[in-house]
């Protein structure tokens, strides 16, 4: 996924084994985009902030390996967790690697089922995310009001639904970032690569490769095939689907004017070349 301003940063420098013949792409996935002590970090304490409680059980839409999960899980002892994904061999990486170490009594808390998000049960939750910007796979707008509304159905009282979003003026062109990422202490690079933006459907396709010390390039290793939606444009959907308040929730910025992974509410912020931020609706 496209890179946030505080992306994690490589200061090794040894010699790699990694290679494209030897790589597991999950792994590398993982180690690349997803830093889900910072989303759980977010959503407990926005959930606490609103409603002076603790969350207990989240659900995990687009959960792919329940990497974010399974962290919500080993973090404290009285949270549960259910992730829901299509693609089955994706699931079940994630059921043998991130679920297979926590202990029995972890393992009783969390569950991976191979099934849409409009078809999760709307049981009651505290929390609901759909991260990594999963979400744009639905390219109708009615498709996303009716994964919205779902949502919404699976909330009382209290709840939030957390969601990301990127944007800014890279979001609208073709572009190819590279960054040195590690895995395990082993050097590699990620490649975002926004490959193809249509100005009139707002639909973008785009891909991640990685490139290893030996040469060798692991390319296409994930394709997306999306419909970009503006912010202002997804504050209103979920308004529409019931949500009585959608805030924006903006990354704060240290002296160099670089991310620091602070995400507070904003009604206005000015826009750059590329931002990440989250939004988080509430019943």
């Amino acid at each position: 996924m496209p890179k946030s301003n505080t992306a994690r940063k490589s200061n090794k420098k040894k010699r790699s084994s990694l290679s494209a013949r030897n790589a597991d792409h999950h792994a590398l996935y993982q180690s690349s985009v997803q830093e889900p002590e910072a989303d759980t970090r977010f959503m407990h304490e926005t959930f606490v902030s609103k409603f002076q409680r603790n969350p207990i059980l989240m659900r995990e839409d687009f959960c792919g390996t329940g990497y974010l999960s399974s962290t919500w899980v080993k973090e404290q002892d009285y949270r549960h967790a259910i992730g829901y994904d299509l693609d089955e061999p994706t699931v079940e990486w994630g059921k043998k690697q991130n679920l297979e170490p926590l202990t029995e009594e972890q393992k009783s808390r969390i569950e991976l089922r191979i099934a849409g998000v409009l078809n999760a049960p709307q049981d009651p939750v505290d929390v609901v995310c759909a991260m990594n910007f999963s979400w744009w796979i639905f390219k109708e707008r009615e498709q996303l009001l009716n994964y919205f509304r779902s949502v919404r159905s699976s909330f009382k009282d209290e709840g939030i639904f957390v969601l990301d979003i990127y944007g800014g003026s890279d979001a609208y062109v073709e572009v190819e970032e590279e960054h040195e990422k590690d895995l395990d202490g082993e050097d590699f690079y990620y490649i975002w690569d926004q490959d193809k933006v249509c100005g009139i459907t707002d639909e973008l396709t785009c891909f991640i490769h990685f490139r290893f010390q030996d040469g060798s390039h692991l390319k296409k290793a994930f394709t997306y095939d999306w419909r970009r939606y503006g912010m202002r444009e997804s504050q209103d959907l979920l308004r529409e689907a019931g949500f009585s308040n959608v805030e924006v929730y903006w990354e704060g910025a240290d002296e160099d004017g670089d991310g620091n992974g602070e995400f507070l509410p904003e009604k206005a912020a000015d826009n750059s070349e590329a931002w990440i931020a989250y939004l988080v609706a509430t019943p």
